[in-house]
């Protein structure tokens, strides 16, 4: 991912936290809830992004 404005995609998500659990399992938790943030955060701006397009077909 070079863009970091990018949103990363749930294969990237998964890897990246299993690359870490690998080294640091007692983090599990947090990757969990980071994950969980990321993929609210990307719904969030998908539906934000879905409105707007409504409002312009307006």
């Amino acid at each position: 991912m070079e863009d970091n404005s990018k949103i990363p995609t749930k294969e990237e998500i998964i890897k990246n936290m299993a690359k870490h659990l690998q080294t640091n399992f007692e983090d599990g938790e947090e990757v969990l809830l980071r994950t969980y943030d990321l993929a609210f955060i990307k719904g969030k701006m998908e539906a934000i992004s879905e409105m707007k397009k409504k409002e312009i077909e307006k």
